[in-house]
């Protein structure tokens, strides 16, 4: 008997196969100005905070990392949550873009955001 074996989807992967679906082209920086906003009521945590200060400076990586960690932060209401994956999926998706089209730093952060998923 054969064993039929399912690939998976890495999370990375997964991320962008969601975004890609969405009708609209992700925009990182909106998805950043919508996650501060929705934010500003919510309990501060270092996590979050390394969040919105790293998509300001341009490290997308450091900024998804970051969002991975506040995800698991008690006490985010549904709107806030929904905030950071839709920025954090739009970040990876613009890596994702960026990586496509040659850029070596883009293809440095999305593995680095993919070592971060596996530890």
């Amino acid at each position: 008997m054969r064993t039929i074996v399912k690939p998976r989807l890495s999370a990375v992967a997964t991320a962008v196969v969601l975004a890609m679906g969405c009708s609209r082209k992700p925009d990182a920086a909106r998805a950043t100005a919508e996650l501060e906003r929705v934010l500003a009521a919510a309990p501060q945590s270092m996590a979050l905070q390394v969040a919105v200060a790293a998509a300001r400076s341009n490290a997308p990586a450091a900024s998804v990392i970051a969002l991975q960690e506040a995800r698991r932060q008690p006490g985010l209401t549904a709107e806030q949550l929904q905030a950071v994956e839709q920025a954090s999926q739009s970040m990876v998706a613009d890596l994702v873009r960026r990586a496509a089209d040659g850029d070596e730093a883009a293809k440095a952060q999305l593995q680095e955001i993919e070592r971060s998923r596996s530890q």
